[in-house]
């Protein structure tokens, strides 16, 4: 039995670095910072610093739970057209199964739960409209 840390400055100064970091899971990518293995959950941060749309994907067996803990961002589910918006504090989830796209504006911090512990991302295609919708800075 323990309690594991990672201080602030300590991620900052990895953040400062890249726009992501996973802190717990059963991870196959090395990261800049030691996680804590998991084999249940995955838990990360996103910073982007500069307005960024992510590569629209899916999840098969992944639900992912996430909270805006600054900036804001847009999120399609390619499924039904639905734009949400995402402001700090919002916490959302993407049920397995939804392909979506997903902006942020510059310097959004979001963190981020993957449940189960496993990288099944699979990137879909998009129509035309989705792709200029990913492509307007927020």
């Amino acid at each position: 039995m323990s309690i594991k840390k990672i201080s602030k400055e300590t991620l900052d100064s990895v953040l400062a670095q890249n726009e992501r970091q996973y802190l717990v899971g059963n991870l196959k990518v090395p990261q800049m910072l030691q996680h804590f293995h998991d084999d249940n959950v995955e838990v990360g941060i996103s910073h982007y610093k500069l307005f960024t749309a992510d590569q629209p994907h899916i999840h098969g067996e992944v639900t992912e739970y996430q909270m805006i803990l600054q900036g804001y961002s847009e999120i399609k589910n390619l499924l039904t057209g639905e734009v949400i918006e995402l402001h700090e504090g919002d916490f959302y989830i993407v049920n397995k199964e939804t392909p979506y796209a997903q902006k942020s504006a510059s310097n959004t911090k979001i963190l981020f739960f993957k449940y189960p512990s496993l990288n099944d991302k699979q990137t879909v295609e998009i129509d035309h409209a989705t792709e200029r919708w990913l492509h307007i800075k927020i």
